[in-house]
C-alpha cells in the first residue's frame, strides 16, 4: 500500500502497534482482554484474535466485536503457532501478544510506544504487571519483575512478564520469530534472542495484569515445563537450569515428596528429597539466591496466589 504524505506523517508520529490474542475456549475471560485493547488511548492499534476453533461461545463473542477487530477461528498447532501466524497477518512496526485471560492496563500501548521513541535502538520494551484473579480482582504485584540485565535473564530467570512486553517487528524477524516447537518457554526464548544484539528497555510503569487461575498453562506445567526451560537455557550456554528455576524445581520436588510420604512411599520420598537438595546445591547461584530478600518475596507471593485459588475452590464447594 502506498502511503500519502499525511499517512506517512501519521505513521511517524503514531507507529502502528499490532497486537495478537491467541484463544481457545476462553470465552469467560476473552471479553475483558478485548476491551482492555479497544480501550487503549493510542490511535494506531491493529488487533487480531487468533482463535483455535473454540466451542464455548467464543465465536459468538468475536462476532459482537466484528467492526472493531479482526479475528480468525480455525484449528491451529498450539499457542506459539497461533501467535506466529497472527503476526504474519499484521503489519505493525511494534508487536505484542495478549493471552485471552490477561488484560492491558489503560495507557499501556502509549507508554510502550513512548519508550521506543525515547530508545530508538530498542528491540524489546517491558514494564510492570500485577496479578488478578478469575473475577478480575487485583491480588498484588508481579514481584518477579526486575530492571534489565541480560546476564540475570539468562542465568537467574525470566523476570519479563509477557503481556507487559512489546517488541519491534524488525528485531522479531531478524531473530527468526517465535520457536513454534516450544510450549512453555517460547516467550523467554524470544526475550533471550532479542537481547543478544539489541537494546532492551525496562520502564517502571504498570502495563498489564496477569490473570492467576492456578490452572494456567505455566502453573500446571510441572517438571515438563522445567525440562523445556532447561533445554532452552542450554541452547544459550547455561549448564543447566537457571538459579530461580532451580529453586522452583526444588520446591516442586519437595512438594511431591510430601505427597509420597502421605502415601507411605518412603523410598520415593527420600529420592525426591535428595533430588530437591541436589537441584539447589548443583548451582552456586541457586544457593546464594536463598539469601536474597527478592527471592523470598517472590516465594511469599507464589504462596499467597496458590492460597487464594484454594480458598476460592473451597468456597465453591
Amino acid at each position: 500500500m502506498t502511503l500519502s504524505n499525511a499517512d506517512e506523517s501519521f505513521e511517524d508520529t503514531f507507529p502502528r502497534v499490532s497486537l495478537v490474542t491467541p484463544s481457545y475456549n476462553a470465552a469467560a475471560y476473552l471479553r475483558a482482554a478485548i476491551e482492555s485493547v479497544l480501550g487503549q488511548d493510542y490511535p494506531n492499534i491493529e488487533y487480531l484474535v487468533m482463535d483455535g476453533g473454540s466451542t464455548d461461545g467464543t465465536v459468538e463473542l468475536l462476532k459482537h466485536f466484528d467492526t472493531k477487530l479482526r479475528w480468525v477461528s480455525e484449528k491451529d498447532d498450539g499457542q506459539s503457532d497461533a501467535i506466529a501466524r497472527g503476526f504474519e497477518q499484521t503489519n505493525g512496526t511494534i508487536l505484542g501478544w495478549l493471552n485471552a485471560d490477561d488484560v492491558l492496563k489503560p495507557g499501556a500501548v502509549r507508554a510502550a510506544v513512548d519508550a521506543f521513541r525515547a530508545n530508538r535502538q530498542a528491540a524489546l520494551v517491558y514494564g510492570n504487571a500485577d496479578f488478578i484473579d478469575a473475577e478480575g480482582r487485583t491480588l498484588g504485584p508481579c514481584t518477579v519483575v526486575e530492571s534489565y540485565s541480560r546476564f540475570r535473564l539468562l542465568h537467574y530467570g525470566d523476570y519479563i512478564i509477557q503481556p507487559a512486553a512489546f517488541f519491534s517487528r524488525q528485531a522479531y524477524n531478524d531473530v527468526g520469530g517465535l520457536d513454534k516447537s516450544l510450549h512453555w518457554a517460547m516467550d523467554w526464548d524470544l526475550w533471550i534472542r532479542l537481547s543478544q544484539r539489541n537494546e532492551v528497555v525496562y520502564i517502571d510503569k504498570d502495563l498489564a495484569s496477569y490473570r492467576w487461575l492456578g490452572s494456567n498453562k505455566t502453573a500446571e506445567g510441572g517438571l515438563d515445563r522445567l525440562n523445556e526451560v532447561e533445554s532452552v537455557a542450554r541452547r544459550y550456554g547455561c549448564k543447566g537450569l537457571p538459579a530461580y528455576f532451580r529453586l522452583e524445581k526444588a520446591r516442586l520436588l519437595a512438594s511431591q515428596s510430601r505427597q509420597d510420604l502421605q502415601q507411605e512411599k518412603y523410598l520415593l520420598t527420600l529420592d525426591k528429597l535428595v533430588q530437591s537438595a541436589a537441584t539447589i546445591l548443583g548451582s552456586w547461584r541457586a544457593v546464594t539466591s536463598l539469601l536474597s530478600p527478592h527471592v523470598w518475596r517472590n516465594y511469599r507471593t507464589a504462596k499467597a496466589l496458590y492460597r487464594h485459588v484454594e480458598e476460592q475452590r473451597v468456597g465453591l464447594r
